[in-house]
């Protein structure tokens, strides 16, 4: 399938053909370009990896959470260390997530890929 982004403000449409406008910007179809079959595999892979990258931190703030949880139990200082530890290692892994994906973008590596797009 190909894979189409609207010029004006990067919304990527995959279809056989580009929509009559834009549904994020209303820009015509004039305004959508092809892209070539390696850009256009490079931007379902980076699609792919920021969902992966968006279950991952969902996991860990559910995991952050139920740390928490435990914290506030207040139990003995062995199970209050191990709660504490977990947070802080979610939070480190999270910060880990978000500054990849921020070089990423600052490498112009999915600057394309709409920040709130999703193919169809």
């Amino acid at each position: 399938m190909k894979i189409w982004r609207c010029e004006v403000c990067g919304y990527l449409h995959e279809a056989a053909e580009p929509p009559e406008v834009c549904p994020k910007c209303g820009a015509p179809r004039e305004k959508f370009e092809l892209l070539d079959e390696e850009e256009a595999e490079m931007m379902r892979d980076a699609l792919l990896t920021k969902e992966k990258y968006a279950q991952i931190l969902s996991r860990l703030e559910e995991v952050s959470r139920l740390a928490q949880e435990g914290i506030d139990l207040d139990l003995d200082e062995g199970c209050s260390k191990i709660f504490q530890q977990t947070r802080e290692d979610m939070a480190g892994i999270q910060k880990k997530i978000k500054d990849e994906l921020a070089g990423h973008a600052q490498q112009c590596i999915w600057v394309k890929v709409a920040s709130d797009g999703e193919l169809p």
